[in-house]
């Protein structure tokens, strides 16, 4: 005979977790409130493309395709020698729950060094246009800072859009050019590397 009847306490659980059905290949385009935000910077164009400033002004034709892979590339190698551009508390709780995630083997070292020598060469190539064109370029491309002439219906700012060029120019002339090629783009895309 039991002392105490053992019996569930708390709120019954739901059979469906989520009432969302939503098909988990189909790409998440974000919450109805960010979508909206998206829509009016596109001012048209397509709304994916204001994701991201450097996609924006490309969409916009302020640039063109070699800065725009110039500057993603450019931000997936800080992302990789510098840090983490963004604030996430994802890998503490995943090191803490006992789930954390390999950092990497002996095999990555040889590809760590290229890449660190691919940065350290962009890097130096962009500085050389002096620190306010470093500034701005990083805000933009590594950031993802959205300059203020680009999100509000405001005359473009032609010495900031200026000095963004010539910082994106310079990061284009600093890539590897060929067979001689050290990264693969692909490899830097997120989820893909």
């Amino acid at each position: 005979m039991k002392a105490f009847a053992t019996t569930r306490r708390g709120r019954p659980k739901r059979g469906v977790a989520n009432d969302n059905e939503r098909d988990p290949r189909a790409p998440d385009l974000g919450t109805p409130e960010a979508q909206l935000k998206r829509a009016a910077l596109a001012q048209g164009s397509d709304p994916l493309a204001a994701a991201h400033p450097l996609d924006l002004l490309l969409a916009r034709g302020l640039i063109d395709g070699a800065m725009h892979r110039a500057g993603f590339r450019y931000a997936a190698l800080y992302r990789q020698i510098i840090g983490r551009t963004e604030v996430s508390y994802g890998r503490l709780y995943d090191g803490l729950s006992g789930e954390g995630r390999a950092s990497g083997g002996a095999g990555d070292v040889p590809d760590l060094a290229d890449r660190q020598r691919s940065f350290r060469q962009a890097q130096a190539q962009l500085r050389a246009e002096g620190p306010v064109v470093a500034g701005i370029t990083e805000r933009v491309a590594v950031f993802g800072a959205w300059p203020d002439w680009l999100q509000r219906n405001v005359t473009i700012s032609h010495r900031e859009l200026d000095l963004l060029r010539r910082g994106l120019v310079r990061l284009a002339q600093a890539q590897p050019q060929g067979a001689a090629r050290a990264v693969n783009d692909n490899a830097m895309l997120p989820g893909k590397g």
